[in-house]
């Protein structure tokens, strides 16, 4: 499904009653945001208008689906074209004229009575 915008009309008396619908709006799934606006509840996303107002209904009582429309998306691409110059990256450089102290690995010996072979002990 495609992003819609739903508009209803809630009784809506205390702050409290807001904070309720608008808890009941964004804990369906595919709601991407939900605003109230005097007595108006403005609900985007990918969901059933139906499925929405049945639930809103059921906690918070007399509720009116007044539209509900497909949610346009804004011209990104001339934003696009009018970025097209890159900044310029800063990269640190992985080689150049470093020079690195070692170039073995060192070889860290926890047994103190290692000995390397050939080695005499006296």
């Amino acid at each position: 499904m495609v992003q819609q915008k739903i508009v209803m009309r809630l009784t809506m008396g205390d702050t409290k009653k807001r904070a309720k619908a608008l808890q009941t709006a964004v804990g369906l799934r595919g709601v991407v945001s939900a605003t109230l606006e005097d007595d108006k509840i403005v609900v985007v996303g990918d969901v059933d208008s139906v499925t929405l107002t049945r639930v809103l209904r059921k906690k918070m009582g007399h509720v009116d689906l007044l539209s509900v429309a497909e949610e346009k998306k804004e011209d990104k691409k001339d934003e696009k074209k009018e970025e097209k110059t890159p900044e310029p990256v800063l990269t640190w450089p992985t080689h150049g004229p470093f020079i690195y102290p070692y170039s073995n690995p060192i070889m860290i010996r926890e047994d103190p009575y290692y000995r390397e072979p050939g080695c005499m002990i006296m």
